[in-house]
């Protein structure tokens, strides 16, 4: 899925207060693919993605899917970074000294990760 065309994940409830369809079977492409990225995984969890959790706590599928039905997504959440999905423009630099004269580099914070790696799934 083209991370440019996640305009549902803010659409979640319609004029009666019922989910979208849209938005259901968004959240279920995202319980996939957070699933098939077992690094980004604690056990058989993922991390939350809703308002509530922030992507700080690990859950259940179950639970993960319930809790964003019931908060949405966290604010600006296009990017599924904290589930393994790559920013390739935002985490692009240009090393000049180090890496030789503008030279594309892709990388992550590993601080950040490094944090909550050793924190555990209950780091809130």
């Amino acid at each position: 899925m083209n991370n440019l065309e996640r305009s549902w994940m803010y659409e979640r409830l319609d004029g009666r207060g019922s989910l979208y369809s849209r938005f259901v079977t968004g959240v279920d492409e995202f319980i996939q693919f957070a699933c098939s990225q077992p690094n980004r995984m604690s056990g058989d969890k993922v991390r939350c993605p809703c308002a509530k959790c922030q992507n700080y706590k690990f859950m259940d599928v179950e639970t993960v899917k319930s809790h964003l039905y019931q908060s949405g997504f966290i604010e600006n959440y296009f990017i599924w970074k904290n589930q393994g999905e790559r920013d390739d423009i935002s985490e692009t630099s240009y090393g000049t000294a180090l890496h030789g004269g503008g030279q594309l580099i892709f990388e992550e914070n590993p601080y950040r990760q490094m944090i909550l790696d050793v924190a555990g799934p209950n780091f809130s």
